[in-house]
């Protein structure tokens, strides 16, 4: 069979921390490429893919930036189906993602699940003190510098982020609940612990333990019912940026730059 004849897979990637202001200069990219592809499929899918094959590795992330990737892909299982797999973590948000799949591939030593929802906030009040710095806040509305790190949080205000916490940790195991309705033991495991692949397939998070080519071979001839060779691979690996390149360059050396984590994340 020809090349320009056969049908269409594409392979996309979700590597790295899930946030929503990647850039192809500061780094990971492939969350922002991963969202556009998706949305490009699902309203025209112009080269008529026939499935996707999603490898992830990632910790999760920002919420809404991990529902948002989630919904898209449980937008097109039903025709365009999506067959996830594991490298080294899915966790949280990534799994998420990975839950809106059709099927979950992971190896034997990936780690996934970590079904929760954690805020970090600083403080720096006694550090401001020992510098002799103060900050004087004009606000309009009693909450509206709710996470002021130069001063202690209120009662109230603590009580009212755990209720935020809890409402997104609650819409996290519906998600997983629709997504995954022959999952076991859901409301044990969803404690934010992170998962070994056996557990996870144990308790139906996962579908099955293989390697990425397993995924793939599964793809086309369980789901798509159609032979390899009928089928060619569009892959959209991610280029390392430039400022990554540039810090790989004949050096041993690994820098990562990371922001505070005082966001609610998955």
């Amino acid at each position: 069979m020809s090349i320009f004849s056969r049908k269409k897979i594409l392979k996309l990637y979700l590597n790295g921390e899930i946030t929503s202001n990647s850039s192809k200069f500061s780094g990971d990219d492939s969350v922002r490429k991963l969202k556009s592809t998706l949305l490009e499929v699902k309203q025209k899918n112009k080269d008529d893919y026939k499935g996707i094959l999603l490898k992830i590795n990632s910790p999760g992330g920002r919420a809404a930036t991990s529902e948002e990737l989630a919904k898209l892909v449980l937008s097109l299982r039903e025709t365009v189906p999506v067959v996830s797999s594991i490298g080294d973590s899915a966790c949280s948000g990534a799994y998420m993602v990975a839950a809106a799949s059709n099927y979950i591939f992971a190896n034997t030593l990936s780690w996934t699940g970590s079904i929760g929802v954690i805020m970090m906030l600083p403080n720096f009040q006694e550090l401001s003190k020992k510098l002799g710095v103060a900050f004087k806040t004009i606000k309009a509305g009693k909450m509206k510098d709710l996470g002021n790190p130069y001063r202690e949080m209120t009662p109230e205000e603590e009580l009212y982020l755990e209720t935020l916490v809890k409402s997104a940790h609650a819409e996290f195991i519906n998600f997983i609940k629709l997504t995954r309705p022959n999952s076991k033991n859901l409301e044990e495991l969803a404690d934010g612990r992170v998962l070994d692949a056996k557990t996870a397939l144990e308790n139906n998070l996962i579908d099955r333990l293989g390697t990425e080519d397993d995924a793939l071979t599964y793809l086309i001839t369980e789901i798509l019912h159609g032979d390899e060779k009928d089928f060619s691979i569009t892959d959209t690996a991610p280029k390392p940026s430039f400022l990554k390149r540039i810090l790989d360059m004949n050096s041993p050396i690994t820098v990562k730059f990371e922001l505070p984590n005082n966001f609610q994340r998955f």
